[in-house]
């Protein structure tokens, strides 16, 4: 303690020497650097320029002034304007710039009051000149009036006396322009020669004009001789010489200071050097004395840190032990969530198949009443939200675990849009939303990549337009990109490697705020208007973006809010050979036509129903058994083995999730016997994981469908492995028979009900309430059946405005 003590005393006086040096050298750094401060340019500018107008000021008043004298110049006002002005001029320069020291303002000024002095004395001889010209100028004018008088009075004095008074006038006359001084001298003695004889003719009754004359004339000669004194007296040019001297002596100032200016900028650079040499010493100093205090405490702490170290070695590997361990723990909880998801998608999705299914049923139920089967197609609609939200919720979680790939399939993409555009456009028409697909003409008819997610993109955007449009227009964009050409004479065409193709969804909705934007494509994110409808789950963009990116695209939008959005995503295809055979062969049963047989004479066949749930076995046994089909049902795979060896059926429709044994055990122990290899086996299953199908298949099943399914697509399942055609219910052209009943349509047809009824069908239509239309829609007679079909059709087809149209007139 007492050694750091003294220490501590050793290092005081030091410390105060360099507090002072360094006061010190903040001081004299301050100087310099207020010292090498430049100069106000603009006030110096202007400060000479004060100068060069006080010299062309008085450069002008002395042009005046010769002009004064030798001519007639301006006026006595005029020249004691421009003599203030000049006075002024000369004032403004006593103005000094501040920049310049004490001593350097008192020269200028010193300089700047002998100038003003001299000015003043030049002003009053300026004043006088023009006073005395302006005297002799009035004289002058008065000497041909009096010449006239001469010329024309009848005069009683001497000729010899008139003679010389009118010589003496015409002199000065001519003296008046010529300012001769030999004619001064003849003046004067005419005016001698006139006093004498008029002292001789003293009775002269002209005398007052004698009188006059001879005062004119001396007048004339004194203030011409006044005048040229003055005249040899003023020195205006000097005054512009001390100017010029003046303006040397200020730039020679500004010159000096700004050397000097250049002196302190130099010293100032060099203390600065100087300063920077002894902080940078100091810093070396230091890092010395630091360096060597830094290796002994590094020797000292040597042996400490490689205790650290080894004990550190032992925790890291305990460390990776744990890591190890907690990532096992992650695999087996991603996989115990895969093994969630696939038992939520199959509990979910099998009660929906028996919703979705039997609904389909009763809609094709002739016997059910309209308000029934729109009910029964409400259940439908909110079924097949219900599955997209969980197809929605199961697709994300397999992008996530990475498990999405390309099921890349030839298809006919013009067919596909048309689908699409057919689906939405009753939804858009409802809404007086025009929807428009603007196709180009050069694009492919065929395309190969997966059709499924192409299509679902392509939903998913035109339904978001949709849901958040509601006036306007909604148009969907499709085009090659690049210089890709189709040869439209060839079906069988053939493109380049890879092609790009352009699609585009706009619409004339509320609009996307900027700072929305960034969480657009983000699972689960929803935005403003999003969140108003209360309407999905904000997995919609996110898995079109996923997708897009696996077809070697990117999907983007721009938004401008109260006037729309678009989305644009351009994907990559690779070129094929498209058989047009494969097309053909593979096309879809019309779901608009409803089976009702099988085609030609073949032998009842039989279907063996397979499925632990009895509402999907009744399902399946009302949608073939109306075909004519003969079907059996099995709870689960050990009664499907033993109906199969008893009943023997041509096809097995097996669910893969049962008890007891289950479809995968099932189908292979019904495939090894010796006829099970022929019978033909389609998996049943409410799983949406794709990795599942390849399980199923590989488990000798011969094909895959997932629940819910549509009756269509199940009969062309079967058809396809049985080789079999349908025989289809005979239909309408309805789109006909709908033109026909509207064309009926018209405020006379409706004349035909009492004004009462039509107002309260303009008021039903008002306020969209299709229940009381359909109910006010009975009370029309059995001979207006027509009528009462077309109105229906118009409900039928969320068409209140045209009904509203038709009974307006009413109201």
């Amino acid at each position: 303690m007492s050694l750091f003590a003294q220490e501590n005393t050793y290092r005081s006086p030091k410390i105060y020497i360099y507090m002072i040096l360094g006061g010190l050298g903040s001081l004299l750094m301050l100087f310099l650097v207020r010292q090498s401060l430049p100069l106000d340019g603009q006030k110096m500018k202007e400060y000479h320029q004060d100068i060069q107008l006080a010299k062309q000021k008085i450069s002008s008043l002395e042009k005046d002034i010769l002009k004064s004298i030798y001519s007639t110049g301006r006026t006595y006002k005029e020249l004691e304007i421009e003599l203030d002005d000049t006075r002024q001029s000369i004032d403004k320069l006593k103005n000094t710039p501040i920049f310049l020291n004490e001593i350097e303002q008192n020269i200028l000024n010193s300089k700047l009051k002998t100038q003003e002095l001299f000015f003043t004395s030049q002003a009053n001889l300026i004043r006088e000149f023009q006073e005395n010209k302006f005297n002799l100028n009035q004289s002058c004018q008065y000497i041909p009036k009096l010449r006239n008088d001469f010329n024309y009075k009848n005069l009683s004095f001497n000729q010899d006396l008139a003679l010389t008074i009118k010589d003496l006038l015409s002199n000065l006359i001519l003296q008046c322009y010529q300012k001769d001084r030999v004619a001064n001298l003849t003046i004067k003695s005419q005016i001698s020669k006139i006093k004498s004889l008029t002292k001789e003719n003293y009775f002269v009754r002209e005398q007052i004009l004698v009188n006059e004359s001879i005062e004119h004339a001396n007048k004339v000669i004194d203030l011409q001789e006044k005048i040229e004194d003055i005249s040899r007296q003023l020195k205006i040019s000097n005054l512009e010489h001390k100017l010029n001297d003046f303006e040397k002596s200020y730039l020679q100032n500004i010159d000096d200071i700004e050397k000097s200016i250049k002196i302190y900028r130099l010293f100032t650079y060099l203390f600065l050097l100087i300063i920077i040499i002894f902080i940078a010493q100091q810093i070396i100093n230091n890092l010395i004395k630091t360096n060597r205090s830094i290796v002994k405490i590094l020797e000292g702490f040597t042996e400490e840190l490689e205790k650290k170290v080894e004990q550190r070695t032992a925790q890291l590997e305990e460390s990776i032990q744990n890591t190890e361990a907690a990532l096992a723990q992650a695999q087996n909880a991603n996989k115990a969530k895969s093994r969630f998801l696939a038992n939520m998608s199959h509990e979910l999705r099998t009660p929906l198949n028996a919703i979705l299914g039997f609904t389909q049923l009763m809609c094709r139920d002739g016997s059910i009443s309209n308000e029934h089967r729109e009910n029964v197609q409400i259940i439908n609609r909110s079924g097949e939200h219900l599955l997209k939200l969980i197809n929605d919720i199961l697709e994300m979680s397999k992008i996530e675990v990475g498990q999405i790939t390309l099921n890349e399939t030839k298809f006919d993409l013009h067919i596909m849009l048309k689908s699409i555009e057919d689906m939405l456009r009753l939804k858009a028409e409802s809404n007086n939303i025009i929807l428009t697909f603007d196709l180009a003409s050069n694009i492919p008819q065929y395309i190969y990549t997966d059709e499924g997610k192409l299509r679902q993109i392509i939903i998913n955007l035109l339904g978001n337009a949709l849901k958040f449009t509601t006036k306007g227009a909604i148009v969907l964009t499709v085009k090659l990109q690049e210089n890709t050409q189709v040869e439209n004479n060839n079906l069988d065409f053939l493109f380049s490697d890879t092609y790009g193709l352009y699609f585009s969804v706009q619409d004339t909705g509320p609009g996307i705020p900027t700072e929305e934007m960034e969480q657009l494509f983000s699972p689960f994110e929803q935005t403003k208007v999003g969140r108003v409808s209360n309407e999905g789950t904000g997995l919609g963009l996110s898995i079109c973006q996923k997708f897009v990116e696996l077809m070697g695209g990117k999907l983007e939008v721009e938004s401008v809010v109260g006037e729309g959005s678009i989305f644009f995503f351009e994907i990559l295809l690779k070129v094929e050979n498209t058989d047009i055979s494969q097309i053909f062969n593979s096309r879809e049963i019309d779901e608009t036509q409803r089976v009702v047989g099988i085609a030609g004479d073949r032998p009842q066949y039989r279907i063996l129903a397979v499925d632990d749930v009895s509402a999907s076995r009744l399902l399946l046994r009302k949608i073939l058994t109306e075909v004519g089909f003969a079907v059996e049902e099995a709870g689960d795979g050990q009664q499907a083995i033993e109906l199969y060896s008893s009943w023997n059926p041509d096809l097995i429709l097996m669910d893969m999730r049962m008890p007891i044994i289950d479809g995968y055990e099932a189908t292979r122990q019904i495939k090894s016997l010796p006829k099970g290899k022929d019978t033909i086996i389609i998996a049943l299953t409410a799983s949406a994981f794709e990795e599942e199908r390849v399980v199923i298949l590989s488990a000798g099943c011969d094909d895959f469908m997932r629940k819910p399914f549509h009756e269509a697509e199940l009969l062309e399942k079967i058809g396809k492995y049985l080789n079999i055609d349908y025989l289809y219910e005979e239909t309408i052209d309805v789109v006909s028979n709908e033109l026909a009943l509207l064309e009926e349509l018209s405020q006379e047809s409706l004349a035909v009900m009492s004004s009462e009824w039509r107002s309260q069908l303009y008021d039903a239509a008002a306020r969209v309430d299709n229940q009381e239309i359909l109910q006010l829609l009975s009370d029309i007679p059995q001979e207006y059946e027509s009528l009462a079909q077309g109105l229906e059709n118009l409900v039928e087809h969320f068409r209140c405005d045209k009904i509203i149209d038709l009974t307006k007139s009413v109201n």
